[in-house]
Protein backbone atom coordinates (compact mmCIF):
# COMPACT_ATOMS: atom_id res chain seq x y z
CA UNK A 1 0.00 0.00 0.00
CA UNK A 2 1.53 3.30 -1.05
CA UNK A 3 1.25 6.60 0.75
CA UNK A 4 -0.65 9.50 -0.95
CA UNK A 5 2.61 11.37 -1.62
CA UNK A 6 4.47 8.43 -3.07
CA UNK A 7 2.92 8.24 -6.53
CA UNK A 8 4.87 6.02 -8.94
CA UNK A 9 7.08 7.79 -11.42
CA UNK A 10 4.84 6.68 -14.30
CA UNK A 11 1.81 8.39 -12.73
CA UNK A 12 3.77 11.59 -12.12
CA UNK A 13 4.99 11.60 -15.71
CA UNK A 14 1.50 11.05 -17.01
CA UNK A 15 -0.19 13.72 -14.86
CA UNK A 16 2.42 16.39 -15.57
CA UNK A 17 3.76 15.27 -18.90
CA UNK A 18 7.10 15.21 -17.10
CA UNK A 19 8.32 12.25 -19.08
CA UNK A 20 9.67 14.78 -21.54
CA UNK A 21 9.74 17.98 -19.49
CA UNK A 22 11.72 16.67 -16.52
CA UNK A 23 13.93 14.69 -18.87
CA UNK A 24 14.96 17.98 -20.47
CA UNK A 25 15.28 19.94 -17.25
CA UNK A 26 16.98 17.60 -14.77
CA UNK A 27 20.27 17.69 -16.62
CA UNK A 28 21.02 21.35 -15.82
CA UNK A 29 24.72 21.98 -15.18
CA UNK A 30 24.46 25.71 -15.15
CA UNK A 31 24.44 28.70 -12.94
CA UNK A 32 23.03 31.72 -14.79
CA UNK A 33 22.56 30.50 -18.32
CA UNK A 34 24.52 27.28 -18.83
CA UNK A 35 21.48 25.61 -20.31
CA UNK A 36 19.96 25.53 -23.75
CA UNK A 37 17.36 27.97 -24.99
CA UNK A 38 14.90 25.07 -25.21
CA UNK A 39 15.50 24.15 -21.57
CA UNK A 40 15.01 27.73 -20.44
CA UNK A 41 11.76 27.97 -22.39
CA UNK A 42 10.44 24.71 -20.92
CA UNK A 43 11.40 25.84 -17.44
CA UNK A 44 9.39 29.03 -17.86
CA UNK A 45 6.44 27.07 -19.24
CA UNK A 46 6.57 24.69 -16.30
CA UNK A 47 6.41 27.54 -13.79
CA UNK A 48 3.83 29.64 -15.65
CA UNK A 49 1.47 26.70 -16.28
CA UNK A 50 1.80 25.69 -12.61
CA UNK A 51 1.85 22.05 -13.66
CA UNK A 52 4.17 21.35 -10.74
CA UNK A 53 1.16 21.79 -8.42
CA UNK A 54 0.30 18.15 -9.12
CA UNK A 55 3.38 17.22 -7.06
CA UNK A 56 3.80 20.11 -4.65
CA UNK A 57 2.18 23.50 -4.19
CA UNK A 58 5.49 25.27 -3.71
CA UNK A 59 7.82 26.10 -6.61
CA UNK A 60 10.74 26.45 -4.22
CA UNK A 61 10.20 22.86 -3.07
CA UNK A 62 9.72 21.51 -6.55
CA UNK A 63 12.95 22.95 -8.02
CA UNK A 64 15.55 21.33 -5.75
CA UNK A 65 13.67 18.05 -5.56
CA UNK A 66 12.87 17.50 -9.22
CA UNK A 67 15.08 19.93 -11.16
CA UNK A 68 18.19 19.65 -8.97
CA UNK A 69 18.52 23.44 -8.68
CA UNK A 70 17.29 26.06 -6.26
CA UNK A 71 14.14 28.02 -6.90
CA UNK A 72 16.26 31.16 -7.05
CA UNK A 73 18.40 29.68 -9.82
CA UNK A 74 15.31 28.65 -11.75
CA UNK A 75 13.76 32.11 -11.39
CA UNK A 76 16.96 33.75 -12.58
CA UNK A 77 17.05 31.59 -15.71
CA UNK A 78 13.43 32.47 -16.43
CA UNK A 79 14.13 36.20 -16.01
CA UNK A 80 17.04 35.95 -18.43
CA UNK A 81 14.87 34.11 -20.95
CA UNK A 82 12.16 36.74 -20.70
CA UNK A 83 14.61 39.64 -21.04
CA UNK A 84 17.29 38.34 -23.41
CA UNK A 85 15.58 35.54 -25.30
CA UNK A 86 16.99 32.45 -26.97
CA UNK A 87 20.07 34.22 -28.36
CA UNK A 88 21.64 34.65 -24.94
CA UNK A 89 21.35 30.97 -24.05
CA UNK A 90 22.58 29.82 -27.45
CA UNK A 91 25.64 32.06 -27.15
CA UNK A 92 26.30 31.22 -23.49
CA UNK A 93 26.54 27.53 -24.35
CA UNK A 94 29.43 28.26 -26.70
CA UNK A 95 31.41 30.83 -24.70
CA UNK A 96 31.15 32.25 -21.19
CA UNK A 97 29.30 35.57 -21.24
CA UNK A 98 27.49 37.46 -18.52
CA UNK A 99 24.05 38.98 -19.04
CA UNK A 100 25.64 42.44 -18.79
CA UNK A 101 28.15 41.67 -21.53
CA UNK A 102 25.46 40.11 -23.71
CA UNK A 103 23.28 43.22 -23.45
CA UNK A 104 26.12 45.24 -24.96
CA UNK A 105 26.42 43.00 -28.03
CA UNK A 106 22.81 41.77 -28.27
CA UNK A 107 22.10 43.52 -31.61
CA UNK A 108 24.72 41.29 -33.26
CA UNK A 109 22.88 38.09 -32.27
CA UNK A 110 19.91 37.26 -34.48
CA UNK A 111 18.48 34.44 -36.55
CA UNK A 112 20.61 31.85 -34.79
CA UNK A 113 23.89 33.52 -35.71
CA UNK A 114 26.45 36.01 -34.45
CA UNK A 115 26.90 38.80 -37.00
CA UNK A 116 30.52 39.98 -37.03
CA UNK A 117 32.49 41.89 -39.66
CA UNK A 118 29.83 41.28 -42.30
CA UNK A 119 29.64 37.54 -41.65
CA UNK A 120 26.92 35.50 -39.95
CA UNK A 121 28.55 32.88 -37.71
CA UNK A 122 26.04 30.16 -36.87
CA UNK A 123 25.74 29.49 -33.14
CA UNK A 124 26.76 25.83 -33.31
CA UNK A 125 29.36 23.78 -31.51
CA UNK A 126 31.50 23.58 -34.64
CA UNK A 127 31.89 27.37 -34.57
CA UNK A 128 32.60 27.71 -30.84
CA UNK A 129 36.15 29.03 -31.31
CA UNK A 130 35.14 31.55 -33.95
CA UNK A 131 32.20 32.66 -31.84
CA UNK A 132 34.39 33.06 -28.75
CA UNK A 133 36.96 35.16 -30.64
CA UNK A 134 34.24 37.32 -32.18
CA UNK A 135 32.62 37.89 -28.79
CA UNK A 136 35.94 39.07 -27.33
CA UNK A 137 36.32 41.64 -30.11
CA UNK A 138 32.67 42.75 -29.95
CA UNK A 139 32.93 43.26 -26.20
CA UNK A 140 36.09 45.30 -26.68
CA UNK A 141 34.36 47.52 -29.20
CA UNK A 142 31.26 47.85 -27.05
CA UNK A 143 33.35 48.83 -24.05
CA UNK A 144 35.18 51.45 -26.11
CA UNK A 145 31.98 53.00 -27.45
CA UNK A 146 29.78 52.65 -24.37
CA UNK A 147 30.69 55.97 -22.79
CA UNK A 148 29.74 57.93 -25.89
CA UNK A 149 26.08 57.11 -25.39
CA UNK A 150 25.86 58.02 -21.70
CA UNK A 151 24.40 61.35 -20.52
CA UNK A 152 27.13 63.94 -19.98
CA UNK A 153 26.68 64.06 -16.20
CA UNK A 154 27.24 60.29 -16.02
CA UNK A 155 30.29 60.53 -18.26
CA UNK A 156 31.73 63.22 -15.98
CA UNK A 157 31.07 61.09 -12.90
CA UNK A 158 32.79 58.14 -14.57
CA UNK A 159 35.67 60.40 -15.61
CA UNK A 160 36.08 61.54 -12.01
CA UNK A 161 36.42 57.95 -10.83
CA UNK A 162 38.93 57.10 -13.56
CA UNK A 163 40.94 60.24 -12.81
CA UNK A 164 41.15 59.32 -9.14
CA UNK A 165 42.40 55.84 -10.02
CA UNK A 166 44.85 57.25 -12.55
CA UNK A 167 46.35 59.69 -10.06
CA UNK A 168 46.71 56.91 -7.49
CA UNK A 169 48.56 54.76 -10.05
CA UNK A 170 50.89 57.61 -10.98
CA UNK A 171 51.67 58.13 -7.29
CA UNK A 172 52.36 54.45 -6.71
CA UNK A 173 54.70 54.12 -9.70
CA UNK A 174 56.42 57.34 -8.72
CA UNK A 175 57.23 55.95 -5.29
CA UNK A 176 58.39 52.57 -6.56
CA UNK A 177 60.29 53.62 -9.68
CA UNK A 178 61.88 56.94 -8.69
CA UNK A 179 65.33 56.98 -10.33
CA UNK A 180 64.82 53.39 -11.43
CA UNK A 181 65.39 51.95 -14.91
CA UNK A 182 61.91 53.00 -16.08
CA UNK A 183 62.06 56.49 -14.62
CA UNK A 184 62.55 58.29 -17.94
CA UNK A 185 59.66 56.37 -19.49
CA UNK A 186 57.43 57.23 -16.55
CA UNK A 187 58.33 60.92 -16.50
CA UNK A 188 57.77 61.15 -20.26
CA UNK A 189 54.19 59.86 -19.87
CA UNK A 190 53.63 62.17 -16.91
CA UNK A 191 54.92 65.19 -18.82
CA UNK A 192 52.66 64.54 -21.81
CA UNK A 193 49.64 64.14 -19.58
CA UNK A 194 50.40 67.31 -17.63
CA UNK A 195 50.87 69.28 -20.85
CA UNK A 196 47.53 68.04 -22.22
CA UNK A 197 45.73 68.90 -18.99
CA UNK A 198 47.32 72.38 -18.88
CA UNK A 199 46.12 72.97 -22.44
CA UNK A 200 42.55 71.95 -21.56
CA UNK A 201 42.74 74.09 -18.44
CA UNK A 202 43.81 77.13 -20.47
CA UNK A 203 41.11 76.54 -23.10
CA UNK A 204 38.51 76.68 -20.36
CA UNK A 205 40.01 79.80 -18.70
CA UNK A 206 40.88 77.89 -15.55
CA UNK A 207 44.50 79.02 -15.39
Amino acid sequence: MRTPNAAPAAEVAESLDLGSVLGQLQAFEMISGRCSAAQAARLRQLREDKAFHRITRRWREFCPRYLKMSGRQADKIIRLWEELGAGYFALAQLTPISPEAYRAIAPTVRDGALHFNGEAIALTGDNSRRVAAAVVELRRRASHNFGRYLPIHRRIAALDKRATLLVAEFEEISRKERCGENWLLFTGVLSRLCAALRRIEAENALS
